[in-house]
């Protein structure tokens, strides 16, 4: 597969079938109008053009076995996650996306440059050790060769050291029966949500694996775009969660990025699906006065400026009020991303 042709290849039995969203059900079809290759693919797994743009009704249950088969066979589907508690459902659903598509990688793309000088390999080990941290402090023993360190850097480090030497299809199985593990933990011990951990901030449970989901997410996000494939968004009510949290640590990533806070509250207001409106006290009477600034963007760019994948200045933003301190906490609001 091209990065020409993204992840189309993929959806084409999906779409023959009629079960794409229609946010990919539309860039399947821009596609096909322009790619023969694809166009004649989407024809042999539906068997009958005129079906292409039938919505009359389902198809007959042994074309659609046929249809649906050739999907799996391109894009197996994402596994089973446990019942987990609420709050890391998020992070359940962000780990299925990826393994779903690390699922499609040829063996070439795992050396792919991701970000920084990491390769999708070493990406997943950094996500891997990650996990494995927070996997021990809920008491059990990280598998992995970094059991016991508690710097995420250092920890990070040596993960992507010892994978290096092993097969990309290995770390990938490390990784997520790791994920799972976490999973299937809080399935069976009903942690409360107030519980503290710490990562590379001392956080309750319940926003640990919200930072969680958020990283996974944002990683899932950045290997897709270096290998030329297509993920989904995150399901709006995750998005919201991811959100959220971004939005409640403003005042003290604004303290870290200025050395200071502010007087009076913030209001936000994140526009489309996920999104919401925040009353943010900064410091002072904030929690009973009128906010003094107000922020109203995309929740998708909030989220990607938190995650340190926007830049400040090139988000489409309309500030109201205080617009340097809008600004700043623009300028701020990344100050909890990792690497």
């Amino acid at each position: 597969m091209t990065a020409a042709h993204g992840d189309v290849p993929s959806l084409l039995g999906a779409w023959a079938a009629g079960a794409c969203p229609p946010g990919e059900a539309a860039r399947v079809a821009e596609h096909l109008a322009e790619c023969p290759s694809c166009m004649a693919e989407s024809r042999a797994l539906a068997t009958a053009t005129a079906f292409l743009g039938e919505p009359a009704g389902p198809p007959p249950p042994a074309l659609r076995d046929r249809i649906m088969s050739a999907a799996r066979s391109r894009r197996a589907p994402a596994p089973d996650v446990p019942d987990v508690p609420a709050f890391a459902a998020p992070y359940a659903a962000q780990v299925a996306t990826l393994d779903a598509l690390l699922a499609e990688l040829a063996p070439a793309d795992w050396s792919t440059t991701v970000i920084y000088d990491w390769t999708v390999q070493d990406v997943v080990a950094h996500l891997a050790a990650v996990d494995g941290l927070l996997h021990e402090q809920l008491g059990d023993e990280d598998p992995g060769p970094v059991g016991g360190e508690a710097d995420v850097d250092a920890r990070t480090a040596s993960a992507i050291a010892y994978e290096r030497a092993r097969t990309p299809e290995r770390t990938r199985t490390a990784w997520r029966s790791r994920s799972g593990a976490l999973c299937e933990r809080l399935a069976a011990s009903g942690a409360s949500p107030e519980r503290q951990v710490r990562l590379r901030f001392r956080a309750p449970l319940d926003g640990a694996f919200i930072a969680r989901a958020f990283e996974t997410w944002v990683h899932t996000a950045d290997i897709a775009a270096a290998v030329g494939r297509g993920v989904p968004d995150p399901l709006p009510r995750h998005l919201h969660a991811m959100a959220d949290l971004g939005v409640r640590v403003l005042p003290v990533a604004l303290a870290i990025r200025s050395g200071g806070g502010a007087e009076g509250a913030a209001r936000v207001v994140l526009d489309g699906p996920g999104g919401g409106e925040w009353l943010v006290p900064l410091g002072g009477d904030g929690a009973d006065a009128p906010p003094v600034v107000t922020l109203e963007l995309g929740v998708m760019e909030f989220c990607l400026l938190a995650a340190d994948r926007r830049e400040p200045g090139a988000v489409r933003v309309d500030i109201g009020g205080d617009v340097a301190l809008g600004r700043r906490l623009l300028e701020s609001a990344s100050a909890f991303a990792g690497p």
